[in-house]
């Protein structure tokens, strides 16, 4: 059935993102067989009557578009679809070890080859000034209060033992034209986001831009991707102060910028220049409703010619989507807070939830061909629910053109589903709904426990 899907060069979903997704997806929806090369060099040994590979990973998948994230509702719908046999037990730990096995390198290149299909479906690739860019930003993931978790990812120090999560950060590299994960990598709250993101570095080519907040904005940064032959464009870091420079016109001027220490975490053998040329520009904020109303961008593209002002601010604005975009991962799809409780099942869940969230992303780029408008007018949400169904008709299924129907009907219903154009749109930064009264915990809930027998 899948490569029925997409062999044909006519063929409907091979026209559109989602026949490249599934190529690189390995069929995990529509193949009896799963690729080997997720399992990790040493699988562990577990039976596998009931959650062979293919079904596990169908199931893994599913999981993380429902909207119920409990592995019991998991189990309970791979019995409906008939995946797992109706005499199959409703407990949930046979599907959490079945998940074990998984190599969560092999889950992460996933993400990787989804996230690359996706740009590379829509050539030709939208270049800034014959450049392509890349958008760098962090988050915080929370995790279960487990031992294995507080030592892997430490809750933050200023809570008392017992009384917080552990907390897991989350440095990706994004696609501008799709929204779409490319690459990430994961570090502690000890970690800052510099140093994560110059593991990063091989996802890079030379020539490519880079846009980030003031959190990347540093000398070191600066200095590391011009080595390479990469510029940066990011807000100038909070720590440096404002010195005179050479004037390039209004709003614009040549400053050499000075080396400050090392960031923790940086690799001490790489070495760094004393001194940097970098430019930058000022610009104020007249739309209505943004918070800053003057804003200073750093950058090494010192060719102002070639990089004017206005190209400098138009390129930043876009920055605030990856905002959006990593909070509709955490918020819309539920990744604010993982469920695993050990360090190795947390990077699977992870990078599944990743995938799916690609996954999502490909239905959005679909349906925005579909109704010839902006991306950003198609719904996250919207999507989510309707690729959600379409995933589970996959598993009742196995005609062709039942599929392809379903797809392009998921299409037209999205495509007349958009978001309103609001330009300009000012919402008030306040919160309606009143928290319930409880006292915060500031103690561990055993200690509580026996105060209260």
């Amino acid at each position: 059935m899948f490569p029925a899907l997409f062999g044909h060069p006519n063929s409907p979903v091979t026209q559109r993102c989602l026949g490249p997704v599934l190529q690189q997806l390995d069929g995990l929806l529509t193949t009896p067989r799963a690729p080997q090369a997720l399992l990790q060099p040493r699988p562990i040994r577990r039976r596998q009557r009931l959650y062979p590979l293919s079904v596990t990973l169908k199931m893994f998948l599913t999981h993380w578009l429902s909207d119920d994230p409990a592995c019991r509702t998991a189990v309970a719908t791979a019995k409906e679809r008939g995946w797992l046999p109706q005499a199959a037990s409703p407990d949930t730990g046979a599907y959490c070890r079945a998940r074990d096995p998984l190599a969560p390198s092999g889950l992460a290149a996933l993400v990787e080859r989804t996230g690359s299909a996706l740009e590379n479906v829509r050539q030709p690739e939208p270049l800034w000034r014959g450049r392509r860019v890349r958008g760098v930003d962090g988050t915080g993931i929370t995790l279960p209060d487990t031992p294995l978790n507080q030592a892997a990812y430490p809750q933050p120090s200023q809570q008392a033992p017992g009384c917080g999560f552990p907390v897991l950060q989350l440095v990706a590299l994004m696609s501008l034209a799709t929204g779409a994960v490319v690459h990430y990598t994961c570090g502690t709250l000890a970690d800052h986001d510099q140093p994560l993101f110059h593991r990063l570095g091989p996802a890079l080519a030379p020539g490519d831009v880079v846009l980030g907040d003031r959190s990347f904005g540093s000398f070191a940064t600066m200095a590391l991707l011009r080595q390479r032959g990469m510029a940066l464009v990011a807000r100038r870091h909070a720590g440096r102060q404002e010195r005179p420079g050479k004037c390039l016109g209004k709003g614009a001027r040549l400053v050499a910028w000075t080396a400050t220490p090392r960031p923790p975490g940086l690799d001490p053998t790489v070495p760094l220049p004393k001194t940097l040329r970098v430019r930058e520009v000022h610009f104020q904020v007249t739309r209505p409703g943004f918070r800053t109303k003057t804003i200073i961008l750093a950058t090494t593209l010192l060719d102002a010619p070639c990089y004017p002002c206005e190209a400098l601010a138009e390129l930043y604005l876009p920055r605030w989507d990856m905002e959006l975009w990593l909070r509709q991962i955490k918020t819309t799809l539920g990744m604010a807070m993982l469920r695993t409780k050990t360090p190795t099942r947390v990077a699977a869940e992870l990078a599944m939830g990743l995938v799916g969230s690609n996954l999502i992303r490909t239905g959005m780029l679909d349906a925005a061909q579909e109704a010839q408008g902006p991306l950003p007018r198609v719904s996250f949400k919207s999507a989510l629910v309707r690729v959600r169904l379409w995933c589970a008709r996959l598993g009742h299924t196995t005609a062709v053109n039942r599929c392809l129907g379903d797809y392009l009907r998921l299409l037209d219903d999205l495509a007349r589903d958009l978001n309103p154009d609001r330009p300009g749109r000012v919402e008030p930064r306040v919160v309606k709904r009143r928290p319930k009264p409880f006292p915060w915990l500031q103690q561990p809930r055993r200690v509580l426990r026996e105060a209260l027998l």
